[in-house]
């Protein structure tokens, strides 16, 4: 039987949430699919271990898309013949309906995976959505946004969450947690707060230094606590910022900077608490990830609107940008006795798992049902 083509295409396999999220879609694809993976450039594939042989299979050579890089993506469309385009992020999810109808696919899939597009594609949004069959997005505060901002037809979008390997983020033993605790030069006893994430406006790190700042002036910061910051600094004037400070003599000892790191399950393991006070988000991969491995999280509410932690239960919520709630939580969070946290990073785990991943095959699932859905709507069944 003919395999049916599913062409993905998305900016760059450079470290975030969309990207990951694709490929780990495209390895476990039933084999009845074949995937064919295309970006605007190759360049710095911090996925490359998760890249299946032969992806991505094209390369347009551009930083940015023009009409160039279009004419381009429309023969490779042509000449793949997919039954289905499905691509992921505002700017691709543009030019890939372009293509995709100048060279006849019959089926074109957009996802929407983050809050707050950019202005240019919010005003047309509701506009280009009759070129997609459906929207996939991964949250139901980007149905909101699709909705009431962009003018989406609520029929137009399906929330199917994240894909969340539950058995490779999972609690670490004893050993486990005291190697990675050593990896990252954690002295016993002391504690490790977790931001995992690139350094931008959206991650809020601006916030949370400025939290630490408050809790330190009250004496409610204890000196063997450290802010672990993991991600890559995408956003300049906000990285300038954050590390002017982080450089601050008060603050600089409590604070390390480590990059964008591909081993993050090592971090999670090392760690006490998860914090992520964005200012938006739409499913926090990383937020699902770390409460799997057993994690307590603190969490703004922008972070948490599909109900990631249970407040009180399996960690904190907090109003967004409000940096008064966020020190107290803070506060809170670190003269929890240790006991508890771990009572409370496993009852995180049992219920992200109980609703974000019930089995092993969960979004992949869902994802192949629309798939199947629309190529019967198509006729290509």
């Amino acid at each position: 039987m003919a395999r049916t083509k599913i062409f993905y295409f998305i900016p760059n396999l450079q470290q975030g949430g969309p990207e990951g999220q694709i490929l780990a879609l495209i390895n476990r694809l039933p084999d009845r699919f074949e995937p064919v993976l295309c970006v605007y450039h190759a360049d710095d594939i911090f996925f490359d271990a998760r890249c299946p042989p032969g992806q991505p299979a094209h390369a347009l050579g551009v930083r940015r898309m023009n009409l160039a890089a279009l004419a381009r993506l429309t023969d490779i469309l042509r000449a793949e013949k997919p039954a289905i385009v499905h691509s992921y992020r505002d700017k691709s999810n543009f030019w890939a309906r372009l293509a995709a109808a100048r060279a006849g696919v019959p089926v074109t899939i957009t996802a929407c995976r983050n809050r707050m597009m950019e202005l240019r594609y919010l005003l047309i949004e509701g506009f280009m959505s009759r070129f997609s069959r459906l929207i996939l997005t991964n949250s139901e505060g980007v149905r909101h946004e699709l909705t009431q901002w962009a003018g989406v037809r609520d029929d137009k979008i399906r929330v199917i969450y994240n894909i969340l390997d539950v058995h490779h983020f999972r609690p670490p033993t004893d050993d486990e947690r005291a190697a990675a605790r050593a990896r990252w030069a954690l002295a016993p006893g002391s504690r490790a707060l977790l931001l995992p994430g690139r350094v931008g406006l959206q991650k809020h790190q601006i916030g949370l230094l400025l939290a630490l700042r408050r809790l330190l002036r009250l004496g409610l910061w204890p000196d063997d606590t450290t802010v672990l910051f993991a991600g890559r600094e995408r956003d300049r004037a906000t990285s300038w910022l954050v590390r002017r400070l982080a450089a601050r003599p008060d603050v600089a000892r409590h604070v390390r900077f480590l990059g964008a790191e591909k081993d993050i399950r090592s971090l999670y393991w090392a760690s006490d608490l998860l914090v992520m006070p964005s200012l938006y988000e739409g499913l926090a991969n990383a937020a699902l990830e770390g409460v799997a491995c057993g994690l307590p999280a603190l969490l703004s509410q922008a972070a948490n609107v599909d109900g990631i932690v249970q407040p009180g239960v399996t960690g904190w919520e907090v109003p967004t940008a409000n940096q008064a709630a966020l020190a107290t939580a803070l506060a809170e969070a670190i003269a929890t006795p240790p006991e508890r946290l771990a009572r409370m990073g496993r009852r995180g785990r049992d219920h992200v798992v109980a609703r974000f991943a019930p089995h092993d095959t969960y979004a992949v699932e869902q994802t192949v049902a629309v798939y199947d859905q629309l190529l019967g709507e198509a006729g290509l069944a």
